[in-house]
């Protein structure tokens, strides 16, 4: 993803009978600024009980259900199509979801991924997000996660950057992020801010946290220490021409601090990265992404570095 804009934009329709799609009006709205193609992809598992076939026909019972659903899915379209969106639908059974989607992505050729999240809180992060959580980890598009169907006229982009590369972040992944949050301005007319979370230099015996403590970079043990982390940033922000007075330094865990800091400035979209090198730097990246997303308000675009091969299979084994 750059400031060329998008060709094809998958968006991810997990109930078909519900009356809000916010990730299909997103995705709509999206492909209609870009003049991408719009898939509507619905992949289910169980079928729901249907009246029309022989209960005992499995391969018509998926069949009429196939059927019944992509019936619903096409209501959804004509207005779209009215606005010159050319729309795809795609129904098929297909499990795990989040595999599901990603075939679907191989397949089509999707450099996009719009999908409603459902974390909102802890029940509903075991029950509900799996799905989300594997698409950071797994999918090899950028996923847009969806909390509201509309955006403001001139929407507020955040994007948070990491200047020393915890976690062993590839280089060029920041210039990845407001490259991406360059062709979203350029696209909706949207303003971008850049942001770096960084933890302060306390002693575990006078830390106040209520969360477990966790010892600080040495890069930030000292005054001079943030002030080269806070001028890294600008330097970074300025190469995608974003004003220094756009760009922040925050003290703070990024799982809480982030949240906080987006609220505060009214962010519609944060934009981050998320890394996948081995089980222990994913774990580690996934949990910080899984508690942003937890902790905001706002959509969340997360974007793999450049090369990203996913293992998920093409087709489904049997």
């Amino acid at each position: 993803m750059s400031k060329t804009n998008f060709r094809s934009i998958l968006a991810v329709i997990t109930d078909p009978f519900a009356a809000d799609q916010p990730a299909a009006l997103k995705a709509a709205m999206l492909a209609r600024r870009s003049k991408a193609r719009l898939i509507l992809l619905n992949a289910f598992m169980i079928p729901q009980p249907v009246n029309d076939v022989p209960m005992d026909s499995t391969e018509q019972i998926l069949q009429s259900a196939i059927r019944h659903r992509r019936e619903k899915i096409l209501r959804m379209a004509p207005r779209w199509r009215r606005q010159g969106v050319k729309i795809k639908v795609v129904v098929e059974w297909d499990y795990p979801a989040h595999e599901a989607i990603i075939r679907a992505v191989q397949r089509e050729g999707a450099d996009l991924v719009v999908a409603h999240s459902h974390r909102q809180g802890r029940i509903a992060r075991w029950v509900l997000a799996n799905t989300d959580w594997e698409l950071i980890r797994h999918c090899p598009c950028p996923v847009w996660f969806v909390r509201q169907a509309e955006l403001p006229r001139r929407p507020n982009l955040l994007v948070a950057v990491d200047p020393f590369h915890a976690h062993a972040k590839p280089a060029r992944l920041d210039d990845r992020l407001l490259d991406a949050a360059n062709g979203l301005s350029h696209m909706l007319g949207a303003t971008v801010a850049v942001v770096h979370a960084y933890h302060a230099p306390v002693l575990a015996a006078t830390s106040t946290m209520t969360e477990p403590f966790r010892m600080p970079s040495a890069a930030y043990a000292t005054r001079d220490g943030v002030e080269r982390a806070k001028s890294m940033v600008c330097r970074l922000a300025e190469r995608f021409d974003v004003d220094v007075d756009r760009c922040h330094l925050i003290e703070g865990d990024p799982s809480y601090a982030l949240p906080q800091f987006s609220s505060r400035h009214k962010t519609d979209v944060l934009v981050m990265g998320a890394v996948s090198r081995s089980m222990i730097s994913r774990a580690a990246i996934g949990n910080t992404a899984e508690r942003v997303i937890d902790g905001v308000d706002c959509d969340v675009l997360v974007i793999k570095p450049r090369g990203f091969k996913t293992s998920v299979p093409k087709v489904r084994p049997r």
